[in-house]
């Protein structure tokens, strides 16, 4: 068990930054995209947007794939404080201590 207790403040900053960059982007950043698309339309073409991906008269994307960089950020440091938790259990598994 002893473990688990080496490997509990990684998994917590885990936990924090994976919670934090999700409401980041779902909170702050989606919300003020869709309102600005919605105000002002295509950004090529200037169609109303429709509410799909792709414009409806021009057929460029509109809602980008990719995220925001500070959710990318967070999300990085997430999976980096995975390392150690990673390499406590493996130990574990095979030493048995």
């Amino acid at each position: 068990m002893r473990w688990l207790e080496a490997s509990t403040p990684w998994l917590i900053a885990v936990i924090v930054a994976w919670v934090a960059a999700g409401l980041f982007e779902f909170l702050l950043i989606r919300p003020r995209e869709k309102a600005a698309l919605e105000g002002r339309g295509c950004p090529y073409c200037g169609t109303q947007w429709n509410g799909l991906k792709a414009c409806a008269n021009c057929g460029r994307d509109l809602v980008r794939e990719q995220n925001h960089i500070v959710t990318r950020v967070l999300f990085t440091l997430g999976a980096l404080a995975t390392g150690p938790v990673i390499g406590i259990v493996v130990v574990h598994l095979l030493t048995g201590k």
